[in-house]
């Protein structure tokens, strides 16, 4: 009974993402800069080392002289992440990421670093639903006058899965905190990942993302950033335990998995990603690496 309760509430949780995510089609600021796709999935004593990183061309005229922030942020050029995260059991999971921009027409700097926490509510073994809801704070590292705002952000984790077909939705809301501030509403930002299972090494996906500064001004939908594209991933290392996974292997399999000791894996991702707007960069090129033991 208990089960099925969860397994309604998944399914609500579901439905409410994706209705968000499709109402943040009517406004956004900046597209996610690094392009990241959290998986829900938790395994206690599990270490993650995580890069994203992109790099944009054709940037949008932001109406003024490039690097001229009176009015407007100048567009990044490109972006980073470096991401350390560790699974303190089977259900938590902490993680610390720093950030560095590089907007047009001026340097690479470090600007944020934030404290993430990850709670898995629904497991999935094999076909299904899995269910987590993530939280964190990001502390601008800000240098003069003209800085960002500290940020506290929120969300549920959803993935379907059928098969080799698993869909992950990611919708973060967000709450602009300290003197930068500008907000008079929450912000949300989505993005999402319909990824085919080719084989445990290979893995190909469509992904979308947005950004809302603030749902109380949305603002129009050519004003805002929305991006779309392929990526492809490439999985090095020993993948059997999570095949055991997809396969649906029992408890009992799984506590003798969990006996032997754990291999590292590395994961390769490459990308583009479109823009459906004036707002968006024409082309950005998505590179993610992630080391796992």
């Amino acid at each position: 009974m208990l089960q099925r309760k969860l397994q309604h509430l998944a399914s609500t949780v579901a439905v409410t993402a994706m209705a968000a995510a499709v109402l943040s089609l009517t406004s956004a600021k900046p597209v996610l800069a690094e392009f990241e796709i959290q998986e829900a999935d938790i395994e206690k004593g599990e270490i993650e080392i995580q890069y994203f990183g992109a790099v944009h061309s054709g940037l949008p005229d932001i109406g003024g002289a490039v690097g001229d922030a009176e009015e407007e942020e100048a567009p990044l050029r490109q972006s980073h992440e470096l991401q350390f995260q560790m699974g303190v059991t089977d259900w938590w999971l902490l993680s610390v990421t720093s950030g560095f921009d590089q907007p047009d027409a001026d340097n690479l700097k470090m600007t944020s670093v934030e404290l993430e926490t990850q709670f898995q509510l629904v497991k999935r073994h094999g076909d299904g639903i899995a269910l987590a809801v993530q939280g964190g704070f990001a502390q601008a590292l800000n240098n003069g006058d003209e800085g960002e705002p500290n940020e506290f952000s929120f969300g549920p984790i959803v993935e379907l899965a059928k098969g080799p077909l698993v869909l992950t939705l990611n919708p973060l809301f967000n709450r602009q905190q300290g003197e930068f501030a500008n907000q008079q509403g929450l912000g949300f930002e989505y993005g999402w990942q319909v990824k085919y299972e080719f084989s445990q090494k290979l893995d190909l996906a469509l992904e979308i993302f947005g950004n809302i500064e603030d749902l109380a001004n949305p603002g129009s939908f050519n004003d805002q950033e929305h991006s779309l594209g392929p990526v492809l991933y490439i999985n090095f290392g020993n993948g059997d335990s999570d095949e055991g996974e997809k396969l649906g292997l029992g408890d009992e399999d799984e506590e003798k998995s969990g006996n032997e000791k754990r291999e590292a894996e590395f994961t390769v991702g490459v990308g583009a990603l479109f823009g459906l707007t004036d707002a968006t960069s024409d082309v950005a090129l998505k590179v993610m690496g992630q080391l796992q033991f």
